[in-house]
């Protein structure tokens, strides 16, 4: 089966924690965030290309085809 082109035109393929996916080309990164940790932010931080993105950023950073994004949750051990 072969997909129409506007598929095509409307998705994009990023790398995300080092696995393929794909996502709307208009996808911002604090909807992609939201989308894979849900509400509970804290503690999260967020690269593109092996570039920090602050949080006060996410809201208005647009994720670009063959992105390689990487969440990271800080967590609390002892």
């Amino acid at each position: 089966m072969c997909l129409p082109e506007v598929y095509f035109l409307v998705h994009m393929e990023i790398t995300y924690n080092n696995q393929i996916q794909e996502v709307s080309i208009e996808t911002l990164v604090s909807d992609f965030v939201f989308s894979q940790v849900g509400e509970k932010q804290n503690g999260i931080a967020v690269a593109i290309n092996e570039t920090i993105v602050a949080k006060s950023e996410w809201a208005r950073t647009y994720l670009k085809s063959n992105d390689n994004l990487l969440i990271i949750k800080a967590t609390q051990g002892g």
